[in-house]
């Protein structure tokens, strides 16, 4: 996370048209369901310049995954850098600290990143996410017991599928059950830091989270090394037999401090996310309950139709020219997934929530090319396992309805935050 390159962002410039003026992802309308302006963005201009974020926003699948795969004009580098350029005081809580993550992975460019992907995706091969499955089972499980006898309705988030992708994440690195409430917390605010509109004061109080966040994840890797485990850091440790030229200690620290995040918060948003679409159409719940549906193809539609991973960035490393349109070099891109996703050029009948359709794994919500994400196939596993429980032991599970929905508000992540159900 490279907290202090985002003095850029504050220069940037580009012309001011009708796209520029009905984009506000901020907006509450637009945070409840992007999808109508989005739709009609791609149609009329797929590609604007947002004076709200200072950056280019992509709506067409075509021209995202172009961009995407094309490692020589446009860099990752500022993947994970705020949106909104740090205030003084939040600055100073960074310069004045050890604080320090070099980009490896999501934000980081060839020829580095070749290095950093198949070191750290060593580890991780089908057999170590596979071998999950029984904790994945026994966890869902526990929180469907208690669930049971839980007061009516019931927020599905807070039973479910909040906590369990954390606790299969900290399983997989190693981390103690008793500190998710911190770790998650952590992941929350990181969200708000990097991809949201925090307040001066706000920002102040959230980097000295992220740094506390950062220590323990050096703290981590540490206890690592002195006594290696049966789990990925310690894999990792294991891998790097000491030698400071395979990887550092602190790299490897740089890669647990954004797992930390990145493993389970989208997790988390993916499942809810797709319980809500899913239980609003009873007739496939129903085929679901009888097991006449396929797991697998719901699964992967939810991650298509509602992705928790709705944009993501580049920057031009040169002048390009996308959908007709010129960017100069530097400038910074918004790739929009979630117009991607359901693009009528790629996907018929877009809108519609279809288990099966027979190009669903084109969606882009995991990203493609040298960055797709490492852990794709966890996440599909853990949504698997929690919607075929639900399904199984509430069958007559039901949203509550005339509630309002609430999402976290941002660029990158759809994240809700609560959604009630009765059975």
């Amino acid at each position: 996370m490279r907290l202090l390159s985002t003095a850029a962002s504050e220069a940037a410039e580009g012309p001011v048209t009708e796209a520029s003026c009905k984009y506000n992802p901020f907006s509450p309308s637009y945070v409840l369901d992007p999808y109508p302006t989005l739709a009609e963005l791609r149609t009329k201009e797929p590609v604007f310049f947002s004076p709200e974020i200072n950056s280019w926003v992509v709506t067409r699948f075509d021209t995202i995954k172009k961009v995407l795969r094309d490692a020589d004009r446009f860099s990752a580098r500022i993947a994970s850098d705020p949106l909104t350029p740090l205030c003084p005081a939040a600055r100073s809580v960074i310069q004045e600290s050890d604080f320090d993550v070099p980009p490896m992975l999501v934000n980081n460019d060839p020829p580095s990143h070749a290095r950093y992907r198949s070191f750290f995706s060593e580890p991780l091969q089908r057999a170590r996410f596979d071998s999950l499955e029984p904790f994945i089972r026994q966890t869902v499980d526990g929180f469907l017991d208690r669930l049971a006898t839980a007061d009516r309705p019931a927020d599905l988030v807070a039973a479910l599928t909040w906590d369990v992708p954390a606790l299969v994440l900290f399983k997989l690195l190693g981390i103690p059950q008793e500190d998710v409430g911190k770790v998650k917390e952590w992941a929350s605010s990181r969200v708000v830091l990097t991809w949201g509109r925090p307040s001066e004061a706000e920002q102040f109080e959230l980097s000295k989270g992220a740094l506390e966040y950062f220590h323990y994840a050096v703290e981590l890797v540490q206890r690592k090394a002195a006594a290696p485990g049966d789990d990925y850091l310690s894999d990792l440790v294991r891998q790097r037999d000491g030698d400071d030229g395979k990887m550092t200690l602190h790299e490897i620290a740089g890669i647990a401090f954004n797992l930390l995040f990145a493993g389970h918060e989208t997790t988390s948003s993916g499942a809810i996310n797709t319980f809500a679409a899913l239980l609003r159409d009873r007739p496939l719940w129903e085929r679901v309950r009888l097991g006449e549906q396929p797991m697998g193809p719901v699964v992967e539609e939810g991650l298509r139709f509602d992705p928790p991973v709705q944009g993501w960035r580049r920057q031009a490393k040169v002048d390009v020219e996308l959908d007709g349109i010129t960017l100069p070099a530097g400038s910074r891109l918004l790739l929009m997934f979630a117009a991607a996703n359901r693009d009528p050029a790629q996907f018929d009948r877009p809108d519609d929530f279809i288990p099966g359709r027979r190009n669903v794994m084109q969606h882009t919500t995991f990203g493609t090319g040298s960055h797709f994400c490492l852990g794709a196939p966890l996440a599909r596993l853990e949504i698997q396992v929690m919607l075929e429980q639900v399904a199984k032991r509430f069958p007559t599970l039901a949203i509550v309805p005339d509630q309002t929905l609430e999402y976290v508000p941002n660029t990158s992540f759809r994240a809700l935050k609560k959604l009630l159900v009765q059975w």
